[in-house]
C-alpha cells in the first residue's frame, strides 16, 4: 500500500473513532439523563400515592364522623341495644341495619360495634370474620384511646380504606362506626395516570408476596416484585423510598411506600415499565446523534480534500522522483504542493 493511501486510511480511522466515541458518549449521557428523569418521576409518584391515600382516608373519616356525631343516629343505635320485651327480650339489630343501609355511601362497607367492640350489624363484607373485628388493631386503638382511627385492611382479594369513629355521649362510648371503602382497579389506574408510572400493591401473603391491581403489568415484573418483597417491605419511611431490584445484569428501580396496615406487610409500588432499560433515545438524542454523524462525514470529506491536495500529490512527486523525473512537472495539487513541485524542478535543473 502506498504511503499516501495509508495516510488517508489512518486519518479516516481517527475521524471514525472520534465519531463513534462521540456517539457513544451522547447515548450514554442520554441514558443517564433518562434514568435520572425516571428516578425523579418515581420519587414524585410517592408523593402522589401518599396524597391519594390521605385524601381517600380523610373523605372516609368525614363520612364516618357524620354518622358518629349525629345525635339522632347515636340515640337510635343506643336504644336499639336495650332488650325489647316485644321481641322476647332481644335487641333490635334489624332496624339498625335498615337505618345503616340508608345512611351508608355508595359501595362503602358499614359496620356498627357496641361499646365493647362487639359487632352489632354489618352492611357488606370486608373478608374478616365477625369475631376478629373486635380484636383488630385499628379497632383496639380506637376503643382504648376513644379517638377516630384510620388505616387499611387487607383481605385475600384486595384492600380497603378504613375509618373508625367512636359514638360518644360526653366521654362515654356508645359504640363505634366503621366505614370501609374497597380500593378498586379504577383507583390504581387513576393513580398510575397521575404518577405517569405503573402503581401496584405488593402484600405479604404468608407463603409469599402477591402483586395486586397489576392488570397492566408485564408478568416478569410481577415475579420480580414478589421476589424482592423483603426489600420492598423494609422501607420504613412513610414517604416511601427507592428500591433497586436486581434483574439479571441490571438494576430496576422502583418507589415503595409502606401501607399503613396493622395486619401484615404491604406496600404501594411505583415503577416504569418503559424506563427499566434506561433508554434515553428520544427525538432530541437522535438529533444530537445525527449531528455528530453529519460532522463525522464532513470531517471525513475534509480529510479527503486535504489528502487530494497534499498527501496524494506528495506521493506522486516521490514516485516520479524515483521512476520518471520528467513526470514531476505533471503533478498537480494545492498551492503548497505546487510550490514544492516547482522548487524540486529548480533543484533538479541546478543539479544537471
Amino acid at each position: 500500500m502506498k504511503p499516501a493511501t495509508l495516510a488517508l486510511l489512518k486519518a479516516w480511522s481517527i475521524v471514525a473513532a472520534g465519531t463513534v466515541l462521540a456517539v457513544a458518549g451522547a447515548l450514554w449521557n442520554a441514558k443517564i439523563a433518562a434514568q435520572a428523569r425516571s428516578l425523579d418521576r418515581l420519587a414524585a409518584s410517592g408523593g402522589i400515592e401518599r396524597d391519594a391515600q390521605e385524601q381517600a382516608l380523610e373523605v372516609l373519616q368525614l363520612r364516618a364522623q357524620a354518622l358518629a356525631d349525629d345525635p339522632a343516629f347515636v340515640d337510635y343505635v343506643t336504644q336499639s341495644q336495650v332488650p325489647d320485651p316485644k321481641l322476647g327480650g332481644a335487641v333490635d339489630n334489624l332496624s339498625v341495619s335498615d337505618l345503616l343501609k340508608t345512611r351508608r355511601h355508595g359501595d362503602d362497607v358499614a359496620l356498627l360495634l357496641d361499646a365493647e367492640g362487639a359487632q352489632i350489624t354489618a352492611i357488606g363484607s370486608v373478608g374478616k370474620e365477625r369475631q376478629s373485628i373486635q380484636h383488630d388493631p385499628l379497632v383496639i386503638e380506637s376503643i382504648t384511646q376513644l379517638k377516630p382511627v384510620q388505616g387499611v385492611w387487607l383481605d385475600g382479594d384486595g384492600m380497603f380504606w378504613v375509618a373508625i369513629h367512636p359514638m360518644l355521649r360526653g366521654r362515654t362510648p356508645q359504640g363505634y362506626v366503621i366505614l370501609a371503602e374497597p380500593v378498586t382497579d379504577a383507583f390504581f389506574a387513576k393513580l398510575s395516570r397521575l404518577a405517569h408510572s405503573d402503581v401496584v400493591l405488593v402484600a405479604d401473603g404468608g407463603k409469599g408476596a402477591s402483586v395486586r391491581y397489576a392488570s397492566g403489568l408485564d408478568i416478569r415484573f410481577n415475579e420480580l416484585l414478589a421476589a424482592h418483597r423483603d426489600a420492598l417491605f423494609a422501607v420504613a419511611d412513610s414517604a416511601g423510598g427507592m428500591v433497586a431490584m436486581r434483574d439479571g445484569a441490571r438494576d430496576i428501580h422502583v418507589w415503595a411506600m409502606p401501607v399503613s396496615s396493622n395486619q401484615r406487610h404491604a406496600a404501594l409500588v411505583a415503577l416504569d415499565q418503559r424506563a427499566d432499560l434506561g433508554e434515553g433515545r428520544d427525538a432530541a438524542t437522535w438529533r444530537l446523534v445525527s449531528g455528530i454523524l453529519g460532522f463525522g462525514v464532513l470531517a471525513a470529506l475534509c480529510v479527503l480534500l486535504a489528502w487530494r491536495s497534499t498527501w496524494q500529490p506528495l506521493g506522486q512527486l516521490v514516485h516520479a522522483f524515483d521512476t520518471d523525473k520528467a513526470a514531476i512537472a505533471k503533478v498537480r495539487g494545492g498551492a503548497l504542493m505546487r510550490d514544492v513541485r516547482d522548487r524540486m524542478l529548480l533543484l533538479l535543473k541546478a543539479m544537471r
